[in-house]
C-alpha cells in the first residue's frame, strides 16, 4: 500500500508552494522593471521576441505552435515572423513530410539575439544575488538545485538507452 501524506503535511505543502509561487511572480516582475533600457538595445517588438525565444527553446518550430504558444492568431504571427525573417533571426522552409506547412529555425543572429536576451537576464539577478549574504546564497543555490532535479524529473527521455 503506497504511503499517504497526512492532511496537515499536504495543507503545509500546498501552503510552501503557494508562497513560491508569489515569490516568484514577484521576482520576475522585478526583473522586467529593468528591461524597457534594455530592450532598447534590442530593437525587437516584444511579441517577436516572444517568438524568437519559443523558437529557440524548442517549443514551436512552426507558424501553428507559435500563434498557438502565445495565444494570437495565425494572422498576427504571420507578421511576426515575416519580421523575424527579414530582420535575419530566423530561416523559414518548407517541411519536408507537409509541403504545406514550414519550419522555423534560429539562424546564428538569432542565436547570438538570445544569448543577448539572456545576458540582460543574468545582469538583473547577478546585481541582486551580489547583495546577497552567503548563506541566503547556499540556501537558494540548494532550493534552485532541488526545483531543476524535479523539473528535469518529469522530461520524457530524448534517448533511451544512451
Amino acid at each position: 500500500m503506497p504511503y499517504k501524506q497526512s492532511t496537515p503535511l499536504l495543507e503545509l505543502k500546498k501552503a510552501l508552494s503557494s508562497s513560491i509561487l508569489d515569490l516568484d511572480r514577484l521576482v520576475q516582475r522585478l526583473v522586467r522593471a529593468g528591461w524597457p533600457e534594455a530592450w532598447q538595445q534590442i530593437n525587437l517588438p516584444l511579441g517577436a521576441t516572444r517568438a524568437l525565444l519559443l523558437i529557440e527553446a524548442g517549443r514551436a518550430n512552426n507558424p501553428r505552435t507559435v500563434a498557438d504558444a502565445l495565444g494570437v492568431s495565425r494572422t498576427t504571427v504571420t507578421g511576426l515572423i515575416d519580421r523575424l525573417e527579414q530582420d535575419g533571426l530566423i530561416t523559414r522552409s518548407i517541411m519536408p513530410d507537409d509541403k504545406r506547412s514550414f519550419a522555423l529555425n534560429l539562424t546564428e543572429k538569432g542565436h547570438q539575439l538570445v544569448v543577448q536576451i539572456e545576458n540582460i537576464r543574468r545582469q538583473t539577478l547577478s546585481v541582486a544575488l551580489e547583495r546577497m549574504d552567503e548563506s541566503d546564497l547556499k540556501t537558494l543555490r540548494s532550493g534552485l538545485e532541488a526545483l531543476a532535479n524535479a523539473m528535469l524529473s518529469s522530461l520524457p527521455e530524448e534517448n533511451p538507452g544512451n
